[in-house]
């Protein structure tokens, strides 16, 4: 098995099972994946049915990081992929399997592949957030993945690229999700204050739209600054 260069980290988003915890652990370590990242599970990692599951992936469970939030989770990655298989009503910029090489080069951009919780999936809030959505094609008729199994196709299918992506055109650094999230609550609140969510009950759903706006834009760093110092210039000007 090749090794790449730029492995993805899995996130896990409200994870209800300790045993799925365990044996996605043990799929990660089959195909060298070792960076794992928990947003608020519903259990303890010392709980007793992890290990047993994980089958010695000691390693990945020994170094899970675990955050109470989806922001400050992903705030030091630049790009976010979105598991589903559901429709939704956030259309974000779906990608299949053979696209993934694209974000697997030798690059600079930090990468985070992310799995909602078992009872429901990725909700629409999360997936404002993330830049491309990867759809597990599965029959339309029974379509509900374990979530350690999609875990272990993607690794999978991660792994056979090994070193096939040497010669792909480097992407951009892509902004970190902290700058991405930083101008857009300037933005939010300062629509907020000019009464741009005339009906309130609609303001989530257009928050929303509005980020997903930005994020079908592969924004660097300097074009989040630039964006700000536009977005600051108007502010003062309309003062």
């Amino acid at each position: 098995m090749q090794t790449l260069k730029n492995l993805p980290e899995i996130i896990l988003v409200n994870t209800q099972l300790p045993e799925n915890l365990g044996a996605v652990a043990r799929s990660m370590l089959n195909f060298n994946l070792k960076k794992l990242v928990l947003v608020s599970p519903e259990f303890d990692l010392d709980h007793e049915k992890i290990r047993p599951v994980s089958a010695g992936a000691d390693i990945v469970i020994n170094k899970t990081k675990v955050y109470e939030s989806f922001d400050e989770a992903i705030e030091n990655f630049n790009i976010i992929i979105a598991t589903t298989n559901r429709i939704r009503s956030i259309q974000q910029k779906t990608i299949s399997f053979s696209h993934l090489s694209n974000f697997l080069d030798n690059t600079k951009n930090k990468i985070g592949v992310v799995f909602g919780p078992e009872r429901s999936g990725l909700d629409n809030d999360k997936i404002a957030l993330c830049d491309y959505v990867l759809k597990i094609d599965t029959n339309t008729k029974f379509s509900s993945l374990n979530l350690s199994h999609a875990v272990n196709l993607i690794c999978y299918e991660i792994s056979k690229f090994g070193d096939k992506t040497k010669g792909v055109d480097k992407r951009p650094y892509t902004a970190k999700k902290s700058e991405f999230i930083n101008f857009m609550n300037l933005l939010i609140n300062d629509l907020e204050e000019k009464d741009f969510f005339l009906v309130k009950e609609r303001k989530k759903i257009m928050t929303q739209k509005i980020m997903n706006i930005f994020n079908k834009i592969d924004l660097t760093s300097d074009d989040i600054k630039i964006l700000i110092g536009i977005f600051k210039a108007l502010k003062k000007r309309g003062k």
